[in-house]
């Protein structure tokens, strides 16, 4: 039995042997078909990725193409925009030139005509035909600086002068406008040698523009508050009034040119002007290198102007 046992070991160890090699044919076999199927699968995603991407190369040409049409376009609207302000701008000069020295014929024949021996009827009609003509003289002054701001003309003629001499200068006549409405106008101390390198016409013009604004729209009986601070390296003017206040979503609007406040519901008032004397006032005080703004408590609480600009060391 045991020399059986013993003749029958190479036969066992040759069947395992042969076990062996069809497992590892079989491994093998198995190996290669999973490498093949992955393989395969990798080469659908690269080339599901390629066709994306080839997708995507299309529609960014397209777009470009579109994008660089558009581009055309829209250098065409900016020239043709461009040629239309530069028309526009010639059109107010030219109203402004035509309108003036008529208006001026027109003041002038109607002051004559008061002085003479005419009736108080007819004397009427004509201090109408003279203020009539005086807001229309304002209007076009407007028109004017705006024609010249537009087209970058506007200048500042910078000399050094006493800002509360200037001030002083210019209350009497606005204290006479206010007394002609029935409106009080309060000045409050001024700061005392506070020297302005600046062009004193224009900054004038701002004055005015805001004090003359607060005495049109206070209603009579109230009053009209002139401040003036020197803060650091600046001199602020603020004027306050009693009017309609502002309302929150028009404090930056109302420096708009041609912006007329959409809560004022006095027709009179609002065709007293175009909208253009803030926009100029802050076109001034910025080539001053200087600031200008409002604040209001809200509708029907008044509102306070202000502007500020450095002061000469």
């Amino acid at each position: 039995m045991e020399i059986l046992a013993i003749a029958m070991i190479p036969m066992m160890l040759l069947l395992l042997g042969a076990g062996f090699l069809i497992v590892a044919q079989v491994s093998g076999f198995m190996q290669s078909a999973f490498f093949n199927q992955r393989h395969n699968f990798s080469n659908m995603i690269i080339q599901q990725y390629m066709e994306r991407i080839t997708l995507a190369q299309t529609q960014l040409f397209q777009r470009k193409r579109e994008l660089e049409a558009m581009s055309a376009k829209l250098s065409l609207s900016n020239q043709e925009l461009g040629r239309l302000n530069d028309m526009k701008s010639k059109f107010l000069s030219m109203v402004v030139h035509d309108v003036r020295t008529p208006l001026a014929s027109i003041r002038g024949f109607s002051e004559l005509l008061i002085k003479k021996k005419i009736g108080e009827k007819e004397a009427g009609y004509l201090k109408n035909i003279v203020s009539s003509t005086d807001q229309l003289g304002r209007l076009i002054a407007d028109l004017t600086d705006l024609a010249m701001i537009e087209a970058g003309k506007l200048k500042m003629e910078k000399t050094p002068f006493n800002f509360p001499d200037m001030a002083r200068d210019i209350l009497p006549g606005l204290s006479i406008n206010a007394q002609k409405k029935g409106v009080e106008l309060a000045v409050h101390e001024f700061p005392e040698g506070v020297i302005v390198d600046g062009d004193k016409f224009r900054l004038s013009q701002v004055f005015m523009n805001l004090v003359n604004n607060a005495i049109k729209f206070t209603p009579a009986g109230k009053k009209v508050e002139v401040f003036f601070r020197r803060e650091g390296k600046f001199v602020t003017t603020m004027v306050k009034d009693s009017g309609i206040g502002i309302h929150p979503s028009e404090t930056k609007k109302i420096f708009e040119k041609f912006y007329q406040a959409k809560y004022q519901k006095d027709e009179k008032l609002r065709k007293q002007g175009w909208g253009l004397g803030l926009s100029i006032a802050q076109e001034v005080v910025r080539s001053h290198k200087g600031d200008i703004g409002a604040t209001s408590p809200g509708l029907g609480k008044g509102s306070t102007f202000w502007f500020k600009i450095p002061a000469a060391a």
